[in-house]
């Protein structure tokens, strides 16, 4: 036998027993199935979280003293409540809009359409274009002049110019636009996946479009509604680029603050607590969809 034969021989023969120990071993088998992935999580995702939060309790940068003044200065002043608030309607408003009309189109692909591929091709079609892009295109389109204005004034309905740029509205067309598609997925995976005989049943026994929807399909599709609702409104939150590019300095959001604090005004203690903030509020967040009366979370029940 070759030298090389009997390397392989030993390589299976330590296969082997590492298999016959996992398999012995359930408890060993699961951490060595989930092991990995925990760990990537525990370097890459809880630890930049808990440099951030030692940041954000320092008075300048490391070394320096300990202080809770990067905190008292967000809490008491008025200019960064608003901010919060502010970010906090247009995310709602946002993920409103995103939820009503990713809803209705993914139901309307569902329900009466037979080309369901190629709709979720063209839906996700945006995707493959760069964000800064595609953001630059709604400044062509919405500016004085540009190229909404040109098809309104080509209307008798307008005689002046829209001038939709650097307003609350451009913001929420642009999130909108962007966030649309990643919340229509969900809501179409929960409607291809509904039971559609409930229907039929519900208008067996009298209930009309309107009650069928709202008994059986809303129902049966709330798993789908809270995640496409989570994927819009998380991303919402935390974005600078979109209102940077589209609202002006008169929608500043929480984002484009934390961005300036770290690029601009390189307070990285004050930006590393509104960060913490913005993460707490995602959190309360989850912890909401986690309470929110759906099974999102919950294991499927095993078959009787």
């Amino acid at each position: 036998m070759s030298n090389n034969e009997r390397a392989v021989g030993r390589v299976s023969s330590s296969f082997r027993k590492a298999s016959d120990t996992l398999r012995d071993r359930p408890r060993l088998r699961l951490a060595a199935i989930v092991g990995i992935p925990v760990a990537f999580l525990a370097f890459f995702f809880i630890g930049p979280l808990l440099v951030m939060l030692w940041f954000s309790f320092q008075s300048g940068m490391p070394p320096a003293p300990t202080t809770l003044d990067n905190y008292i200065q967000i809490i008491s002043s008025d200019l960064y409540f608003g901010i919060i608030w502010r970010t906090t309607v247009i995310t709602v408003q946002t993920t409103l809009l995103a939820t009503v009309l990713g809803y209705t189109l993914a139901y309307s692909i569902v329900r009466f359409s037979r080309r369901a591929t190629l709709l979720l091709v063209l839906i996700i079609l945006p995707f493959w274009t760069n964000y800064i892009i595609r953001m630059y295109a709604w400044i062509n389109i919405l500016q004085s002049g540009g190229v909404l204005d040109t098809i309104m004034m080509a209307t008798p309905l307008y005689s002046e110019p829209l001038s939709l740029l650097y307003s609350q509205t451009a913001v929420l067309i642009g999130f909108t636009y962007i966030w649309l598609p990643l919340g229509t997925l969900p809501f179409y995976a929960s409607l291809t996946n509904m039971d559609t005989d409930l229907i039929d049943a519900a208008k067996d026994l009298g209930a009309g479009p309107l009650k069928a929807f709202a008994t059986v399909t809303l129902p049966m599709t709330m798993n789908g509604i809270v995640v496409g609702i989570i994927l819009v409104a998380i991303p919402t939150f935390g974005s600078f680029i979109t209102p940077a590019l589209l609202g002006g300095t008169d929608n500043v959001m929480i984002g484009m603050t934390i961005e300036s604090q770290f690029m601009e005004a390189f307070n990285w203690p004050f930006g590393a607590a509104l960060s913490v903030i913005v993460s707490f509020m995602v959190v309360v967040a989850l912890l909401v969809a986690l309470l929110s009366g759906t099974d999102l979370f919950d294991k499927p029940e095993e078959s009787q």
